[in-house]
């Protein structure tokens, strides 16, 4: 007996579902169009006002025109346009808001086209009504439970309203994208206002692409809507089965909702390529499941408000069924998602909307205000947005709740914190109390900095370029300090990955670290505390990718011995030690090769000067390089013969010759040119913190 009576409910319900979808089905599309008239006869003011919007572009092109021709007064300082075209454009806006309504028909008239095309497409498969939807469902789900059982009853009225939950969200969808375009026909004069200065063509422009944008989705709705309407056709006909042989009720089904999911969609998917569309949609299928969970709660009576967002449950089968619900929804809905929303500035909502939105905000900002803090995944439904949808959490609780998102700040107290899409700035105080500016932009959004920073990982895996600058900034950039010892070997490999097995690092100062291995010894400059060198050098990077400016490291040249009897063994020293110098030497003078440069003299007088190319800038002239024997190269700069009278001097003090300082010849080498020796990096004046470019 109440097997009978739950199988006439069921049915008079599912056929009461139907006969609504088949009640509004096709009654939008031919009644909306691509014309004004249903916005112009629901809603007769807008029509009345479109006066006054004129009025008021005319007003506010005046207003911006005048402030134009004031900022030409300052000169260059203002970067001001110029005067004459800047009327001219203001005098051909004040003519186009004039003509904005006729204008924005024409782009309707454009957009009728393909619009008609597709409400007249024919179609033999639409010719049906939803009343058979039910009926094909109940037939096919008896071929899988057997009998139509209980089971089988609460599944047919499942799927049944499922669909129609769906097809009514989609239909909403239509109505809200039209009502749009109308809005945006009506208060066209406005936009029209913003296009004759240069500081406001952006916003005229950005309004282009949004009504274009919206007739695009305009056209879409009759694909959507008419593409469903075949689908529930051909399913009505075959029963979902596909031509291979394949499908069946549940595989027509899940693909019909997703199709009706999609449509729904849609305009986030354009927002996502780039177009300018209104994010329409209501949450209306969230507001009534927390309707019926609100009277389910007041009529179990002494349950909190809590337990609406948190789930209760009872003993009973009701109450554990009602528990499993609100588990669910508080599984994508969660606690946090309201404090998020409660104090976000602008973008996308999280949580449901409408009333029951409103509702959980506000306990969300009770208890952000109550100290509060938002979890990462919160903070990352903000900072992985896009500008454009993300909006902006700022104030205590993005200062307390950063860290949550970005771990390697959990240490520091942060203040002025301001976290929006792909773009994340903080002042990080440390336990010292140094102050630190901290900007952070998503690798995903932006390119790689020309400024020195560090890569961070957030807590949802997602990369970030991070800067930092002010008294506390070397904590952001700063490697380990290393004592100079081979046990540190792993350290070295895990702070320096491309560094050469072997490398031995030993931190000379802050910022300097001085790497050893069997070929010699170089610095490393941090590029945080040093400006790039002119010196050979290549780039170093860390782990979490600060760049260190290794410098190339020194030729060194043998220990060349003084005095007559060592001429044959220094000639032997430097033979071995540069092959490639095929010249005869007579002589070596090695007693400035501490300071990267040495000389050889020649039979016939004339002398080569070598200096380090990793310590000397190239010489202006004639030269020629020269590599030793150990890879080391070397400037050689030859010089001519040349007598040259000095001084005689004894103990120390000059010998006279009547009023003259006696003065003897000597033979030495004249050199036409003499390089420059590069100096030390120099420490940064100041740490660049210039935004990177976005990625297109």
């Amino acid at each position: 007996m109440l097997d009978w009576i739950f199988e006439g409910i069921v049915t008079w319900v599912s056929s009461i579902v139907s006969q609504m979808m088949d009640a509004v089905s096709g009654l939008f599309l031919d009644a909306l169009g691509t014309n004004m008239t249903a916005m112009e006869e629901y809603f007769p003011f807008v029509s009345k006002a479109y006066d006054i919007m004129q009025y008021t572009a005319w007003a506010i092109l005046f207003l911006i025109t005048v402030w134009q021709l004031f900022r030409v007064f300052g000169g260059p300082i203002t970067e001001a346009e110029n005067p004459w075209t800047l009327l001219a454009r203001s005098s051909l806006f004040a003519l186009l808001i004039a003509y904005a309504k006729p204008i924005f028909l024409i782009t309707l008239d454009i957009a009728r086209a393909p619009y008609t095309a597709l409400m007249e497409l024919s179609m033999t498969a639409e010719d049906f009504t939803f009343a058979g939807v039910e009926q094909t469902l109940m037939n096919g789900l008896t071929t899988i439970v057997s009998i139509v059982s209980v089971v089988g009853l609460l599944l047919l009225i499942i799927l049944e309203i499922a669909l129609g939950w769906n097809y009514f969200k989609l239909l909403l969808e239509t109505v809200e994208r039209y009502i749009v375009v109308g809005v945006l026909c009506y208060t066209s004069p406005l936009a029209f206002s913003m296009g004759a200065s240069k500081t406001t063509a952006p916003v005229f422009k950005s309004w282009c692409r949004m009504v274009g944008s919206q007739l695009l989705l305009l056209v879409m709705n009759v694909w959507f809507l008419r593409g469903f309407s075949s689908s529930v056709g051909q399913y009505i006909g075959n029963g979902g089965a596909l031509s291979t042989g394949q499908g069946s009720i549940f595989l027509w089904l899940f693909c019909a909702i997703a199709f009706l999911k999609t449509a729904q969609r849609f305009d986030s998917y354009l927002a996502a390529m780039g177009l300018n569309v209104a994010q329409t949609g209501s949450s209306m299928g969230m507001e009534l499941l927390m309707a019926a969970r609100v009277i389910s709660g007041v009529g179990g009576g002494a349950r909190s408000a809590g337990s609406v967002f948190k789930g209760g449950s009872t003993a009973t089968g009701t109450g554990a069924a009602a528990s499993g619900f609100a588990s669910g929804f508080a599984s994508k809905f969660k606690g946090n998602s309201y404090v998020r929303d409660a104090v976000v500035d602008g973008g996308v909502r999280m949580g449901a909307g409408g009333t029951v939105g409103f509702v959980g905000r506000v306990f969300g900002g009770m208890a952000a205000r109550g100290g509060a803090t938002l979890t990462g995944e919160s903070i990352s439904s903000v900072a992985s947005r896009t500008a454009n949808v993300s909006g902006t959490i700022a104030g205590d609780i993005a200062d307390r709740s950063l860290g949550n998102y970005m771990p390697q700040l959990s240490g520091h107290q942060l203040k002025n914190t301001q976290i929006k899409g792909g773009h994340i700035s903080t002042t990080a105080i440390s336990a010292d109390g140094k102050s630190t500016a901290v900007e952070m932009y998503n690798a995903s959004q932006f390119e790689k900095p020309d400024a020195p920073h560090s890569v961070v990982t957030a807590s949802d895996g997602s990369q970030w370029y991070q800067m930092a600058a002010g008294a506390g900034a070397g904590a952001f950039y700063d490697a380990p300090t290393f004592t100079g010892s081979p046990a540190e070997s792993e350290m070295v490999a895990a702070t320096f990955p491309g560094a050469e097995e072997g490398t031995v690092l030993r931190t000379a100062g802050e910022g300097v670290i001085e790497a050893s291995s069997e070929a010699g010894s170089s610095m490393w400059y941090n590029s945080a505390y040093y400006d790039e060198p002119d010196a050979p050098h290549t780039i170093m990077q860390t782990a979490d990718g600060v760049d260190w400016y290794a410098m190339q490291q020194h030729a060194e040249a043998p220990q060349f011995e003084s005095g007559e009897a060592a001429l044959a063994y220094n000639q032997a020293q430097f033979q071995a030690f540069m092959p490639g110098y095929d010249q005869q030497v007579s002589s070596v003078d090695g007693s400035q090769r501490q300071e990267g440069h040495f000389e050889v003299r020649h039979e016939n007088g004339s002398g080569t000067m070598f200096y380090d190319v990793a310590q000397y800038a190239a010489p202006r002239g004639d030269y020629q390089v020269f590599e030793d024997v150990n890879g080391g190269q070397w400037y050689a700069i030859r010089g001519e013969a040349a007598v040259e009278r000095k001084p005689v001097f004894e103990n120390g003090k000059p010998v006279y010759d009547g009023e003259n300082v006696k003065t003897v010849s000597v033979d030495t080498v004249r050199y036409k040119q003499t390089p420059s020796r590069f100096g030390d990096p120099k420490p940064r004046s100041h740490t660049d913190m210039k935004p990177p470019r976005k990625k297109s």
